[in-house]
């Protein structure tokens, strides 16, 4: 074994995946204990996991970061001697190979994981943002916490996660890691399924505005996704203005700004998506993304998301 891996699976109402994902920890041969950190299900939830992993413990009414620092602080108390610290969202099934890959990759990093796969036979808003997401990720991405490895050292020193955020707690260890000088690095080989891909536009939008609801929120985005949002929030400021104007009777500058729009929604999704097939689709799901952030920037309380 090249090294142990003790694993925080946060869990609430996970009944559907909770079970793969448990198993699918098993069979990596460097996997060893697994706690399972339950924010109050109401399923079955806490059932499954008392049989697949090794403890399980209940901590309703706290946020994300909360369970994932109770999970690392208990595993660290009952092994001190632990080389390699997980965290694992119980909607996520890890790939064989996924263990050694994460570490083969912290030879010469410190925060590891990848983009996550759509499940075989997902809807098509859960199959194409996977996508884009793994298409658009770059060299500078940050990680989402729905996998990722690393070691109880940096996460001591960093001082786990940020239990102040409600999101984008993920992001914000990625960045407390490179201020320390770590290395953060998205590793194809570290295969895993992400379950909870929204299945519909409706339940993306929501997921879109859930994770702009925290402060700080527009800093924790890469450069380009800034300058994407800053330019989609003044498009919407010069559509506001040529309605005003269509209001008064002068609506050419609108029907140019429409005729436009609908041009820019499937060239927003060759740039992202990289597929002529697939333009439109990615294009309405990229254009929804920035939208929503767009009118957060433009509400008069974004100030605190800028900070």
């Amino acid at each position: 074994m090249k090294g142990r891996i003790g694993v925080v699976v946060p869990c609430r109402d996970e009944e559907a995946t909770i079970g793969r994902c448990l198993r699918a920890l098993r069979a990596e041969a460097a996997v060893g204990r697994i706690v399972v950190v339950d924010n109050g299900s109401v399923d079955a939830s806490p059932t499954i996991a008392a049989e697949l992993a090794d403890r399980l413990v209940e901590r309703p009414g706290v946020r994300i970061s909360a369970l994932r620092n109770e999970g690392a602080r208990l595993l660290l108390a009952e092994d001190p001697g632990l080389e390699h610290l997980a965290f694992v969202d119980a909607d996520c099934e890890v790939a064989p190979g996924w263990a050694d890959a994460a570490l083969d990759a912290l030879r010469d990093a410190d925060l590891v994981g990848s983009r996550t796969l759509a499940p075989a036979g997902a809807g098509w808003v859960a199959s194409r943002w996977a996508a884009i997401e793994r298409r658009t990720a770059g060299a500078d991405a940050l990680l989402w916490s729905q996998h990722l490895v690393t070691t109880p050292d940096l996460w001591e020193r960093l001082g786990g996660f940020d239990e102040t955020l409600v999101t984008g707690e993920d992001a914000d260890l990625s960045l407390r890691t490179r201020r320390l000088g770590g290395r953060v690095a998205l590793v194809e080989e570290m295969t895993t399924v992400h379950h909870g891909f929204p299945p519909s536009l409706r339940r993306f939008v929501r997921r879109e505005v859930w994770h702009t609801s925290a402060p700080g929120w527009f800093p924790r985005m890469s450069g380009r996704s800034r300058l994407v949002v800053v330019a989609t929030a003044g498009w919407l400021v010069l559509g506001t203005l040529a309605g005003a104007r269509a209001a008064s009777g002068r609506g050419e500058a609108l029907l140019l700004w429409s005729l436009a729009s609908s041009v820019g929604v499937p060239a927003l999704g060759l740039v992202a998506g990289g597929s002529p097939r697939h333009c439109a689709k990615d294009g309405v799901l990229v254009g929804l993304w920035n939208l929503v952030r767009a009118a957060r920037l433009l509400q008069p309380s974004a100030v605190g998301s800028l900070r």
